[in-house]
């Protein structure tokens, strides 16, 4: 949006400015800056038009150096020589700004028309923009709904599509497949045996050998999946890769007795991914993964793909732990709207409501503890770091004594907000640890980076309760209980000393 406006106006530089104000210091929130050398987040100049934008609902020219005092200028605001600032209305809401700068000899030319022309040409585009991203949320919930019915129908299948698909992924991306395709393919995996839900517990429980029958009804599985996802119309291109995942290379499989390349390749991949999931994740005795590679040889050209099994093979010898990767099947399922979605008031669809807070909406004391061990053995197996922050409000039992219950329960959300926030500026995850206290894991942030995130949080809090904070950061050998009680501890014993805000005394 912000490089159209720029282009079309011949302008240099430019900001486009949101009136979210989602860090709650009643300036509009820079949503993103072009052709600026300084950083221009806190830009007095880009500020005071913006808020004459606002203020009388026009757009503003400027065609010379704006005159800002002195004492507010910041380094990107020296850059600026001109500027034009045009208000975005989104559904006759008031939104944002548009702020170009720094067009050879001023923006004398532009008809107000045409500007807020090109404003609401920005607008449009925000909305479009949004209303996609509520339609991935959607689809994306769908996808996670229906994954976890089948995990509920049959305990057996529970881990093996989180287990397979980072092997799926490694597979498409070495097929050659487009970005589409590779997403495709791997919602497919998670969604394989969707059918299954219409076949009997009784029959898929049962554990003696299954009679001509009851395998005949099983085999409709696959009939049954396609006509489910068929029925949802982001779904239907994952029907026919559901449909055919158990015809053979020969053609002896079902249920249409394709043969060669008439099966479709994502079909092809997930026969592989399924019977390596079977062999490997069994709860009766699974095999190793090499041996379950050379069951996957000895049947290609007959029941699999020889070009497929390859790249399978290859995929799960060159990373034999990718399975046992916690976090795969969320990783698969992972996506920036959702992160979006989950920092606002409203929960995603399909979400675990015991694994969430119901005061604060963040995740649970439980989530934080699966989590933090997820993140410890992540770390183990492949490296790197993680933290854990633990925030607690430290005058809640006066403020409920002065104030009131809910006045408490507001000041524990107001943090609540505030370490979400910051959980989705650095792609970590919020919870509520108990009563009073909050807490944030950091993937990827060791000690030093963790200690600046909790000081640079206490310092957006000025405005809120006092709180206090403790750090734990992950060690070799370190359980995830161990950086949890490492945080708690540090809590108790006040080591970390950032400053208690809104005036409240150190306990």
């Amino acid at each position: 949006v912000l490089r159209v406006a720029m282009n079309l106006l011949g302008a240099r530089k430019g900001l486009l400015l949101s009136r979210e104000d989602e860090n709650d210091d009643g300036k509009l929130d820079l949503v993103v800056a072009e052709g600026f050398e300084h950083d221009a987040t806190d830009s007095a100049v880009a500020q005071r038009f913006a808020e004459e934008v606002l203020e009388r609902d026009q757009t503003i020219r400027e065609n010379d150096q704006p005159d800002i005092d002195r004492e507010a200028r910041t380094p990107a605001d020296d850059e600026i020589e001109n500027l034009v600032g045009i208000p975005i209305y989104i559904r006759d809401r008031f939104s944002g700004v548009v702020v170009c700068a720094n067009k050879p000899g001023g923006f004398h030319e532009h008809e107000d028309e045409v500007l807020l022309a090109l404003g609401d040409h920005a607008g449009a585009i925000l909305e479009n923009g949004r209303l996609h991203g509520r339609l991935r949320s959607a689809y994306l919930a769908t996808i996670r709904m229906l994954t976890e019915a089948i995990e509920a129908k049959d305990p057996f299948l529970r881990g093996r599509s989180d287990q397979v698909s980072p092997y799926v992924a490694a597979v498409a991306e070495s097929l050659g497949l487009d970005g589409k395709r590779r997403e495709d393919l791997l919602f497919a995996w998670l969604l394989h045996d969707i059918g299954k839900i219409g076949i009997s517990e009784r029959i898929l429980h049962k554990p003696r050998p299954l009679t001509p029958e009851e395998q005949s009804i099983v085999a409709l599985h696959p009939r049954i999946g396609y006509r489910l996802v068929e029925q949802v119309p982001d779904l239907s291109p994952l029907a026919l890769h559901i449909l055919h995942h158990h015809e053979h290379f020969d053609g002896g499989g079902y249920p249409g007795g394709l043969k060669g390349e008439q099966i479709p390749l994502e079909a092809r991949v997930l026969g592989i991914a399924d019977l390596y999931g079977e062999l490997t994740a069994n709860p009766h005795g699974g095999v190793t993964p090499e041996d379950a590679c050379a069951v996957l040889e000895s049947r290609a050209g007959t029941e699999f793909d020889p070009a497929v099994v390859r790249v399978f093979v290859d995929a799960v010898r060159s990373q034999p732990q990718a399975g046992k990767e916690p976090h795969a099947l969320a990783a698969a399922l992972a996506d920036p709207e959702i992160g979006m979605r989950r920092a606002g008031p409203e929960p995603v669809v399909g979400t675990d409501f015991e694994a969430t807070d119901s005061l604060t909406l963040l995740y649970s004391h439980r989530q934080l503890h699966q989590d933090a061990g997820a993140e410890a053995e992540r770390a183990s197996i492949q490296g790197g770091f993680f933290a854990v922050i633990l925030f607690e409000v430290t005058e809640i039992d006066a403020i409920n004594r002065a104030e009131g219950y809910a006045a408490g329960d507001e000041a524990i959300r107001a943090t609540a907000r505030a370490v979400q926030r910051e959980a989705a500026r650095r792609g970590g995850s919020a919870y509520r640890y108990s009563g009073a206290r909050l807490a944030l894991i950091l993937p990827g942030a060791d000690d030093v980076e963790a200690r600046h995130v909790a000081s640079s949080l206490a310092a957006e809090l000025y405005d809120e309760p006092s709180v206090r904070c403790g750090v734990g950061a992950w060690r070799t050998a370190d359980t995830g209980q161990d950086v949890v009680d490492r945080a708690r501890n540090e809590v108790a014993g006040e080591k970390v000393g950032l400053e208690p805000l809104l005036g409240g005394e150190s306990e």
